[in-house]
């Protein structure tokens, strides 16, 4: 019956996921089993289904016996999004930062160990950061679950199994490779903000010397870093949503609707500033020999270059548009088309 489907999915998702199967199977014969000690011949009732998983006990407390511990930091429910998530930071900082170790040292010829050892020190520091900060959004995730149950009164109330929630239709699951990305390119995009800003302009070697024109002034975009970090964080805590969450649902679009526009917001209030952007850049050009001073080249640039922050805000404005419209669609496609139907086999 639909409510042991119920109970079972109930259970099993508070257990390691490497566990899952195997319980999950444990607990489809167990079920039967005591099915059919009750009522030998004949067809179960929903009295005698539901008697049974009374007496099996309310799912989390079955799923706690079967792990032999009850009290963590981060639970079940969100240990594996957390393991997750933790891995991609901590890869996306390390592949990050050994991309800045090796260009800064191709960039610099130098034979000195200062590059290394900031090198060291930044991956350090940054592993630590990354580790920390997503065990504090977890196990903020955590408290607050425990505080809900709390508040509602689920550990006092008696259970029963018209309690267990519906399971979500395979038709709705997120692959998780999309939010990994997102995160990956996430962090990817802050190392090199944080780090490679010299490096956001064109540039080409000239007579043995590299030559670099930068879009912006570096010292009003260090004003911004914290900005950046905000936006960063909405970034990644809306890709946490989609990997804890897992299924596609009304809640989790308005989610990802919400900060995609507040982020959206944000990078183009930081672009708009005028001051953020190199104001001899024509100048600079000119004067590093990369563009002659004169000519037709030299008259589309001095026209374009002042619209250029305009393009790059509608550019993201539509990006952020299509991104919902497409998320939007995702929902709409999966959640309007019919499940198939499953004839399930009588358990006694």
């Amino acid at each position: 019956m639909e409510v042991i489907d119920r109970y079972i999915y109930a259970a099993t998702q508070r257990l390691p996921e490497q566990q899952r199967e195997d319980i999950k199977r444990e607990l489809q014969s167990l079920i039967e089993d005591m099915l059919e000690e009750r009522i030998p011949t004949g067809q179960a009732s929903k009295e005698d289904v539901e008697s049974v998983l009374l007496e099996l006990g309310p799912p989390n407390e079955l799923a706690a016996k079967y792990r032999g511990y009850e009290r963590y930091l981060i639970g079940p429910m969100l240990i594996d999004a957390y393991l997750t998530t933790l891995k991609i930071v901590l890869a996306s900082i390390v592949i990050g930062l050994t991309a800045v170790f090796i260009i800064d040292t191709f960039l610099s010829h130098s034979g000195k160990l200062d590059p290394v050892t900031s090198y060291l020190g930044s991956l350090v520091t940054g592993a630590a950061q990354g580790f920390a900060w997503v065990t504090v959004v977890f196990a903020w995730m955590e408290y607050r679950q425990r505080i809900n149950i709390a508040g509602n009164g689920s550990r006092n109330k008696a259970w029963r199994p018209s309690d267990l929630p519906l399971i979500p239709d395979a038709k709705l699951k997120i692959k998780r490779i999309r939010p990994i990305l997102s995160i990956f390119f996430t962090i990817a995009v802050m190392v090199i903000c944080l780090y490679l800003t010299d490096l956001l302009g064109i540039w080409r070697y000239h007579d043995g010397v590299l030559v670099s024109v930068p879009f912006l002034d570096n010292d009003v975009f260090r004003r911004y870093w914290p900005l950046l970090w905000i936006v960063a964080a909405f970034s990644i805590t809306k890709q946490i949503a989609r990997i804890i969450v897992r299924y596609r649902s009304s809640k989790l679009l308005a989610f990802h609707i919400v900060m995609t526009i507040i982020t959206t917001m944000l990078v183009c209030i930081m672009l708009s500033d005028q001051t953020l952007w190199n104001p001899h850049f024509v100048q600079d050009l000119t004067a590093s020999n990369l563009m002659p001073a004169e000519g037709n080249n030299f008259k589309t640039l001095v026209s374009t270059w002042p619209r250029v922050k305009e393009w790059l805000i509608n550019a993201i404005v539509l990006f952020a548009l299509l991104n919902i419209i497409r998320e939007s669609l995702a929902w709409y496609r999966t959640k309007s088309s019919p499940s198939p139907i499953t004839q399930k086999k009588p358990l006694v």
